[in-house]
């Protein structure tokens, strides 16, 4: 037997040791050196009386390099304390630096097996790889990872040339309906994959924004109950006008139209002149329909139908009249109409005076607050600094009456 197998055995047989024994093999791992010490005021009376004769005096903290320093004083004399840790627990010694290291050169293997694998979509991996999702993925579950990956990259092989809904589409690819839902993580990297290949911007964060980004690559997320809520719309199949539309506006009844009916449409326009109210609120359009003119509701949000039908009644040249209500979301929605629609759209009692119209009571918080920095339409200031100031919403059926008044002379 050799004199480190010999120490070993020694130290083994000494339970005493053990403790003070691991807590050494933390500190030489966490340093990357034999240094630093010990406490060992909360170790037994038996462990501190072992190390009180191993040194030959009492002790309340063991420094490594004068333990190893002591080994030298033995019969154990010339084994390093690393050799004697590494021996002990029948490991080597592996620093946290080594073990990053380490783990560093896994990841980019891993990444890079990835990228040979799946070389069409090489350009987007490079760039995915770096997304703080990806990243906790990868430590999750890495096979989970992959898995999702793969998914993804045969989508983007097979991107449909016609409008296909997205549970079919994600059946046809990965024989599974749900392999692409939204919220897992093939159909976050999915979203990932379509916007580094889209030629816009898209806000992730928006459910609307994310519906059009799917849109654009022919893929919807729902067609049935994504609708538009409008009267006094005209609209044109390739087969000519549409008579459910044709029948709504001779009874000035308010259609809800699913995207589904809205996408095989040619063609929109008023009913009357060329103007649309666009209204925020639902119940304001309910009123408003009394005057037996051209609306469109967003119900709160402008989703892919409702911009499907305004885009076609902009292509017809129509003037949009935007009124919503004095709250950060409908200032965004209101830059967001500008921003796609320029000179079509007009804000329509929308300025500062309307917001204190309204007597704003509704306090909002800091987070909605801060929705208004990405206001930045220079019209929308004056409102929005003045919500800024105030720290309270306004709603615009607090002045529904001026705007049906409106409606009636004819905007």
């Amino acid at each position: 037997m050799n004199r480190l197998d010999e120490a070993v055995q020694f130290f083994r047989g000494e339970r005493s040791f053990h403790r003070l024994f691991c807590e050494m093999k933390k500190k030489y791992e966490s340093l990357g050196r034999v240094g630093g010490t010990i406490s060992v005021t909360s170790f037994s009376a038996e462990e501190k009386e072992a190390i009180a004769s191993f040194f030959g005096k009492e002790m309340s903290r063991v420094s490594l390099a004068a333990f190893e320093q002591q080994l030298g004083n033995t019969k154990f004399a010339g084994i390093s304390l690393v050799e004697l840790l590494a021996c002990y627990f029948g490991e080597p010694l592996v620093t946290k630096k080594e073990q990053q290291q380490e783990i560093a050169r896994e990841k980019e293997a891993y990444f890079a097996r990835l990228m040979n694998t799946y070389r069409a979509p090489r350009d987007w991996l490079v760039a995915v790889e770096n997304q703080r999702f990806v990243q906790l993925a990868y430590q999750q579950n890495p096979q989970a990872l992959e898995t999702a990956i793969s998914i993804v990259c045969r989508a983007l092989e097979q991107l449909p040339s016609t409008y296909v809904r997205l549970p079919v589409f994600a059946q046809q690819v990965a024989n599974d309906p749900h392999a692409l839902d939204l919220h897992t993580l093939a159909g976050k990297l999915l979203l990932s994959a379509l916007q580094f290949y889209a030629e816009k911007e898209y806000d992730l964060s928006s459910v609307e924004d994310v519906n059009e980004l799917l849109q654009s690559y022919r893929l919807l997320r729902e067609d049935v109950l994504n609708f538009v809520t409008c009267a006094g719309v005209l609209a044109d199949t390739d087969k000519g006008r549409h008579p459910v539309f044709v029948a709504a506006c001779e009874t000035n009844t308010a259609l809800n139209v699913p995207l589904r009916e809205v996408m095989p449409l040619v063609r929109a326009y008023p009913y009357l002149g060329s103007v649309i109210f666009v209204v925020e609120n639902a119940g304001v359009f309910s009123t408003l329909l009394e005057a037996n003119v051209p609306l469109v509701s967003t119900n709160g949000q402008l989703n892919l139908a409702t911009i499907w039908l305004l885009d076609l009644l902009v292509k017809e040249g129509t003037t949009l009249y935007y009124s919503g209500d004095f709250d950060p979301e409908g200032l965004k929605m209101a830059q967001r109409l500008v921003d796609r629609y320029g000179s079509s759209v007009r804000l329509w009692h929308y300025d500062k005076f309307d917001y204190l119209a309204t007597n704003p009571t509704v306090p909002l918080s800091g987070e909605r607050l801060a929705k208004l920095q990405s206001v930045t339409l220079r019209d929308l200031q004056p409102v929005k600094q003045e919500m800024i100031r105030q720290k309270k919403a306004g709603y615009q059926e607090a002045i529904v009456e001026e705007l049906k008044r409106d409606t009636y002379l004819g905007g």
